[in-house]
């Protein structure tokens, strides 16, 4: 047998050689010799460069550019099967998501050939010499303009890898049947809508030995597109890839544009909008006092979308030490929501609202002593422009903490409730910074996971058992 390996793989190896992905424009060739860097490749939607409509202006749309390993072997029973990996839990996002190998591009990395396999040595072990690269597949777009450049290999001796994940990365690594990402089995879809356009997501479950994975989005979707062109048929499923178009203005801040776009076309529950029955969501007859409050989005240093929050002060006679988003109550010159939030956010922590892009509002909160809350959401393009200047009568700190640690079941407790005969569960999630334990729970708390849902597009990992009492609308009363 020649260093190929199986017959199968050489036919497969020749086969792959020939393959020509769509061809790109002149301008999408330009961009992608833009050579910036990009994040661990993990996102909830990803879709083939060429099912998008990107904007042709190099100068104006660059996003940052990555590359994974599809590495390809024979398993035992002769199907072609492919290295996946569980990412660590301990990892800031997408921690527990299965991925393939795979991250950014380094200033000193020759090609996407040389990104790829080198992130997969340094991610599971596996030695460059065993992998033969063979082709790429055309770039994907995720949802958050980053560019995946899938670069497929064959492994011809699998015995001689012997996986050892970076525990730091990696909680596992594991391997599937390619075939089974054309299939209609094993798989279940959901229908998403962002940025105007309705598409589907496709979610496929893999049980091997007493472990249960879950492959979706973007890894699910480079998979079926090389499993198509490895076995050289489409899938037995409809994939309805959207045609969306990105932001003009895309540049470095690709990410935070990008999310501002999704929040925009947020529309909370109908039940919200019916006018006979509420002004600005507030049942008519409650007539409850009225407060708004921001949640400012900022991307971290290491790409995780992060919130901020303040300490109260411990002068202060009500909640004295707690932690909270900043706002306050509305005042009769606030033309609405939003200019309470902002107005708020100025005089407690020195936030100019000039550096605040309000993209939408959430439903509105209701605690049991009837006040009603609104959460803003705004985004902070210019973390480095806003310097926190704390009211001390106000504000004891200013911090900030990753949004969806809020969708986690790390670092949280829960109590159950009662009141007015109703039982509820009430969650808390601790957060250190520096020296500092912050815990962060009640209003604040429920505002957060609900805000961390819309923003990454999937409910919480624990039972969230909200209480009843606000009449007519169940599950937006919460404790304070």
């Amino acid at each position: 047998m020649d260093s190929y390996g199986s017959q199968r793989l050489v036919a497969l190896a020749q086969q792959l050689r020939f393959y020509k992905p769509p061809s790109l424009s002149p301008d999408e060739i330009e961009e992608q010799n833009i050579e910036e860097s990009a994040g661990k490749v993990v996102s909830q939607v990803g879709f083939q460069e060429s099912a998008t409509s990107i904007v042709k202006d190099p100068e104006r749309f660059r996003p940052n550019r990555a590359a994974v390993l599809v590495c390809i072997f024979e398993g035992d029973a002769g199907g072609f099967r492919v290295i996946l990996t569980k990412r660590s839990s301990k990892l800031s996002t997408h921690s527990g998501e299965i991925s393939l190998p795979g991250g950014k591009a380094d200033e000193s990395d020759k090609d996407d050939f040389e990104t790829a396999t080198r992130e997969a040595k340094e991610e599971i072990g596996l030695d460059p010499s065993l992998v033969n690269v063979v082709t790429v597949l055309e770039p994907f777009l995720s949802k958050h303009l980053l560019r995946v450049i899938p670069v497929i290999g064959i492994l011809t001796n699998k015995k001689a890898f012997k996986p050892t994940p970076n525990p730091a990365e990696v909680e596992a690594v594991f391997d599937a049947p390619l075939e089974m990402f054309i299939k209609d089995e094993d798989r279940r879809v959901e229908e998403r809508e962002w940025m105007g356009e309705k598409y589907l997501i496709h979610f496929f479950d893999y049980e091997t030995g007493n472990k249960k994975y879950l492959i979706w989005g973007l890894t699910a979707g480079i998979l079926i597109k090389a499993a198509s062109v490895v076995y050289q048929r489409p899938p037995a499923f409809v994939e309805q890839n959207p045609r969306f178009k990105f932001p003009k203005g895309a540049s470095n801040d690709t990410k935070l544009l990008s999310l501002a776009q999704q929040l925009r076309l947020y529309k909370p529950p109908d039940s919200l909008n019916n006018p006979t029955r509420r002004q600005n969501g507030i049942p008519q007859s409650a007539k409850p006092k009225t407060a708004a409050v921001l949640i400012c989005i900022f991307e971290g240093n290491d790409g995780d979308l992060r919130v901020i929050l303040t300490e109260r002060s411990s002068r202060l006679s009500s909640h004295s030490g707690e932690v909270s988003l900043p706002g306050g109550k509305r005042e009769e010159g606030d033309a609405d929501d939003v200019e309470t939030a902002l107005r708020e956010a100025t005089e407690e922590i020195g936030l100019d609202p000039s550096l605040v892009d309000v993209v939408t509002v959430l439903e509105p909160f209701m605690t049991k002593y009837a006040m009603t809350v609104v959460p803003v959401v705004g985004i902070l393009f210019d973390k480095k422009a806003f310097n926190p200047a704390p009211n001390m009568n106000e504000v004891e700190t200013v911090f900030d903490v990753p949004l969806e640690m809020f969708l986690k079941d790390e670092n949280r407790r829960e109590q159950e409730k009662e009141w007015m005969g109703d039982k509820y569960l009430l969650h808390f999630f601790d957060y250190q910074s520096g020296r500092k334990m912050y815990t962060v729970w009640a209003i604040t708390a429920s505002i957060l996971i609900r805000a961390a849902s819309v923003v990454y597009q999937r409910p919480p990992a624990f039972l969230e058992q909200k209480p009843t009492f606000w009449n007519g609308n169940p599950d937006k009363a919460i404790d304070t």
